[in-house]
Parts: C-alpha cells; structure tokens; sequence
C-alpha cells in the first residue's frame, strides 16, 4: 500500500497509481507551526521533510465489532442500485474496440451475446463514442444513427449505458461553452493536466453548483433524446487537476472533488458505476475496480480482484463491480482459455459481472465454461443477493466478507486472501493459480457442504444433516478437486436457509 500526501496542487510528488512516479521535488512553501489533535491538543509541529498521519484506532472486543465500529461512521445508501444491475451482467466494448468502437460492432456485440446463449443485460458504449471529449453527442461517422442503434439494443433485451467523464477537450463546442460561463477549474495551461489521453483537456469545475447543473442537465438531454439508461462515470480523482487548481469555492481537501462528482454527479442517476470513491458510501450505484491487466498475478492481475473486492467491502463499498473478465487486454495482453475462464469464477460470485472479451472468441471450452459459470450464479447467488443488498444498504453490512467476518476470533481466517463469503452462509474458493485443478481451502466454524450443480435440487431439499453428500465440519482445512469446469462453493448446512 502507498499512502501519498499532497502538500498542495503543485506537489508533482503524488500522481494516479497508473503514472510514472518522479523524484520528489523539495517544498518551499510555508511551514505549517502546529496542528490541532481532535481533542483538541496541539501535536508537535510538521516540517518540510516530515507529515503527520493521524490514525484512529476502535479498541473492541474482535475484528468483526471494529469492522462495525467504522462502518457506523459513514453514510448510508438511500437504497440498493437496481435489481437489474445485480440480476444481469454488464457488457462492454472497451476491451475489445478500445476508442475505435462503432456502431457496427456494438450492435454485433449485442447480437454475439444472445447468439452465445448470454442473458442480455447491460450493455455499455465506452470510449470514443463522441467526436470531441466533452460533447455530449455521437460521432456521426463512427455512429451514423444512434438512436436507431439505442432502440434496436433495448429491442434485444438491453439496457444501454455510456461512457463519460469530466474532462472537456480543447476545440470542443463544450469547452467553449464552459470556458465562457467560468465552468472550467483555472490553473495551468491544458498540457499539465496529465491523464490517460493525449489530447489537450480541461477539468469541469465541480465547486461550482451551476456548472453542475450545466453537465447534469447535458447528460439528462442525452437520455432523452437518445432513451440511453444510464452512465458509466469515469476519472474523479482529484491527481487529474490541473497544476495550480484555482477552483470557484476552495475545495476543504483533493478529496472532495471525487465527493462531488459522485454525489452531486452520478447520484442523479439510478444506472451508473463510478471508479472513484472518498466517503461516498451514501452512493447508491456499482463502484467499479480499477483497469485490471490480463495476467494472473497478484500485481493487478487475476489474483488481486479478491483482496479489492475485501478491501471495498471493509471499507463500505458493497455494490462492488469487479474489473471485467478476463482484463483490458492491455500491452499486447490476451486471456486464453484457462485464464478468462478462472477469471469468470472469480467475478461470478461477486455482486456485479462485467464482460468485454468474449469468451467465444477465445475458444468453445472459454464459451461452454463462462455460461455455466453464470449459471452457478444464476442457482446459487441471485437467490439471496438481492436480500443482502438491502441489509447492505440499511446497515452498510457487507455482502461478500472476508472470512473473519463470520468467525472474528478464529486467527486461521486473518489471513486468507483468496476466498470470500457471500453473506454467512456462502464460502467461495476460487482458483486463482495458473495450471491449479485442485486447491487447499478453509471453512471456518459450522458444518458445510460442497455446492454441486448436477445435485443442485438435492442439496436445496436436504433437511437432514447427515444425509448431504461432501459434508465437513468447520473450523478446518480441506483439499478439493477443481478441474477448469468447477468453481468451489460451500453451502453451510442450516435448515432454516433450506425451508
């Protein structure tokens, strides 16, 4: 972990994760004398080499009480996001189009899923759909008829969502709509504000309220004219301000740019996933993981999806979706069979699926084993995902939890980064190593089955104990098969989940 304090807009010290760190540049700015504790005591005074870094710590009897402790703290959630994000998977053309995306193979893409025996669900036109960042409208080249295409998509069974973020490029009629009103955070010339493109941008100024309303109000035209569903809401971090940041209302702290982008940006609309979180547990949409590379390591690999997912639950992120299957297909990157399909039953059992490479376009085996995978989703997860999404958003109580969770005085769980539990009554133990068919998994206290989906409709009936094939009894360790076709689930015995 790299925790990162900026000194102010013009310390080139602290960049976004996907930037080349610098050397750290000396600060002359002014000495800050004294702060004030929060009960009032003055800590010894900061210099130009040194930072404080206050720490709150919740003395309780186990991990689990000071879970809670901190998730009491934080806001609520109205409610849930729409059923339909959790019951369907979302589709994007990042992966595959990348900024060449058309509307000739979005429409292909739509048609592919239901042809491959997918569930059409939500599907979401990401980069490059616009002439110039910023306009609100489709490039007429590249997407000759739009609303066409938004209406053949809803005819299929989807939902159509698209890609924006508060950038406004130079040369855009946006930008000099903007630029004229005072919408646009003052600073340096366009080319200090680094990010992930190579045209010269300008960042909306979300201190202020008009501006605001301005960009809400253009997205709102958007859907109507165009019956789009919604919005995947990129950027909101505050590393993307430009040099010297002059803002209309002085933002308290960086933080509270991405504060406003989701709460007063993304808030407005019920189908929406933002990437950028800071206090925002109030937000009722999907908070997205970061672009995942399509590699198995733990280095923003396969393997770090289920210590993010922990993380964002911990933290009161429940709506969690996970970086799509199989990665971006970054640096010359592609998924084979194996890796998409184990990536798959990693994702499945999450609250939310996203896809973009298709399976089918790997191999049959890819295409054959991702459906069954969102089959065992289908059987075992949406049953009661929906009920623990309310209680996610009433209590902040977590939908997948780390395994502490459900035995917090049991050290044997502390350190197990490689299952999860959907609620208390669900173990997931994905394999996560390269050429694995089997793997050494943990159940901690209680009595637990393997979920088998060819006795599916056995084990939801049983009602004596003793009678449920693949039984153990937690706390312990156990070894099981998994061939590429099995994602390892447990089911804890309890007759009342049964009834």
């Amino acid at each position: 972990m790299r925790i990162q304090s900026r000194v102010d807009w013009n310390d080139r010290s602290v960049l976004h994760p996907w930037q080349s760190l610098e050397q750290p540049i000396s600060y002359s700015g002014n000495r800050v004398d004294s702060i004030r504790g929060v009960d009032g005591a003055v800590e010894p005074s900061s210099t130009e080499d040194s930072v404080i870094l206050r720490v709150g710590l919740a003395a309780k009897q186990h991990i689990r009480a000071a879970a809670w402790t901190a998730l009491g703290s934080l806001p609520l959630p109205k409610r849930p996001p729409p059923d339909v994000l959790f019951k369907r998977s979302t589709w994007t053309t990042w992966a595959t189009s990348h900024a060449d995306v058309t509307q000739r193979q979005v429409l292909d893409l739509a048609t592919a899923v239901i042809d491959n025996g997918f569930i059409p669900g939500v599907l979401e036109i990401d980069d490059r759909w616009q002439s110039r960042y910023g306009d609100l409208e489709f490039d007429p080249e590249k997407f000759p008829n739009p609303k066409k295409l938004v209406d053949d998509l809803h005819d299929l069974g989807f939902l159509v969502t698209v890609w924006v973020m508060p950038f406004l490029q130079e040369g855009s009629v946006a930008y000099e709509e903007a630029r004229d009103r005072g919408y646009i955070v003052a600073g340096n010339e366009p080319p200090s504000v680094r990010w992930w493109g190579t045209q010269p941008v300008w960042v909306l100024d979300l201190t202020n309220e008009m501006a605001v309303d301005w960009f809400v109000t253009r997205l709102k035209r958007l859907q109507d004219t165009m019956g789009i569903d919604g919005f995947k809401f990129d950027a909101g971090e505050p590393c993307f301000m430009p040099r010297g940041a002059v803002t209309t209302r002085p933002l308290q702290h960086p933080g509270e740019y991405t504060q406003i982008w989701v709460n007063e940006v993304a808030s407005r609309f019920p189908i929406s996933e933002v990437r950028s979180a800071y206090f925002t547990t109030g937000y009722s949409g999907l908070v997205r993981m970061g672009d995942r590379d399509s590699v198995w390591g733990l280095d923003n690999g396969l393997q770090s999806l289920i210590p993010a997912l922990l993380t964002s639950s911990v933290l009161g992120y429940h709506f969690c979706l996970p970086d799509m299957v199989g990665g971006n297909a970054y640096w010359g990157q592609y998924p084979d069979t194996e890796l998409i399909v184990r990536w798959a039953q990693v994702s499945i059992m999450m609250p939310s699926v996203q896809w973009s490479i298709p399976p089918w376009d790997i191999s049959d085996t890819a295409r054959t084993l991702c459906l069954a995978a969102e089959h065992d989703r289908e059987k075992v997860l949406l049953p009661r995902l929906l009920q623990l999404a309310v209680e996610a958003s009433t209590s902040l109580a977590p939908i997948c939890r780390p395994l502490w969770w459900l035995d917090p005085l049991d050290k044997e769980t502390y350190a197990i980064d490689d299952q999860f539990a959907v609620g208390d009554d669900i173990i997931v133990a994905p394999v996560v190593e390269k050429g694995a068919r089997w793997r050494r998994l943990y159940l901690p206290i209680g009595e637990w089955v393997e979920w088998d989906r060819d006795v599916h409709d056995i084990i939801e009936k049983c009602n004596r104990y003793c009678d449920a094939p693949n039984t153990f009894l937690g706390p312990c360790w156990i070894t099981v098969d998994a061939p590429l076709e099995k994602l390892p689930i447990f089911i804890k015995l309890d007759k009342s989940l049964w009834d």
